[in-house]
């Protein structure tokens, strides 16, 4: 998954002579916390951010003014993962997206948590559950092995490692997990976590 899959593009843009109150409305009307400074060829100059002009600005303040020139950027075309650690290295919440001197997106920490949420078929409705392994590479043939001799109508499949080890996330369109539970079982798996979603986004 790269950035430009998630970057929100068209962007809301500021010019440098765009005023705090004009500012203010564009980030209410379009729902943004953050506006990236354009001049007339469309390069990116500068970025402002809601609590820059709450805490700064003041009536017929141009951006220019309060706007942080030459901000950190991502191309487009890397893994959305460089951009969540470069975000969380920086301290940001969205870093704008440049191509050959053009701006062309601007991505999210809402963008990142979408990525993630889906990645884990947090929108997807039935069964999702966590299984512990003690190695990815065997883990995940051994289990999809099972899991396809049980027939099982799997629609996601992940692995993490953390502090406790290397886990497997894997959904299926099922709402009785106990067939899915019996084939992991057989296998040699025991679920840390399962869970039975009904409605897909909830």
């Amino acid at each position: 998954m790269l950035v430009r899959d998630r970057m929100t593009s068209p962007v809301i843009t500021a010019r440098p002579e765009t005023d705090t109150t004009a500012a203010l409305k564009l980030m209410y009307v379009n729902k943004v916390r953050r506006l990236p400074v354009t001049d007339e060829r469309g390069a990116l100059v500068g970025i402002v951010t809601q609590r820059t002009l709450y805490e700064r600005g003041k009536a017929g303040m141009p951006m220019r003014d309060l706007m942080t020139p030459t901000p950190y950027t991502i191309p487009p075309d890397v893994p959305i993962v460089d951009a969540a650690t470069k975000m969380r290295t920086l301290g940001f919440g969205g870093l704008p997206v440049v191509d050959r001197g053009q701006l062309v997106g601007i991505i999210t920490e809402s963008d990142i948590f979408d990525a993630f949420v889906e990645l884990l078929g947090g929108h997807r409705s039935g069964t999702r559950l966590v299984v512990p392994i003690s190695d990815v590479a065997t883990g995940v043939r051994r289990l999809v092995e099972a899991l396809t001799r049980a027939k099982a109508p799997l629609t996601g499949l992940a692995t993490y490692v953390d502090r406790h080890g290397s886990s497997i996330v894997l959904t299926a369109n099922e709402q009785d997990p106990r067939d899915l539970v019996r084939a992991l079982r057989e296998a040699g798996f025991e679920p840390s976590e399962i869970a039975v979603q009904k409605t897909a986004g909830v």
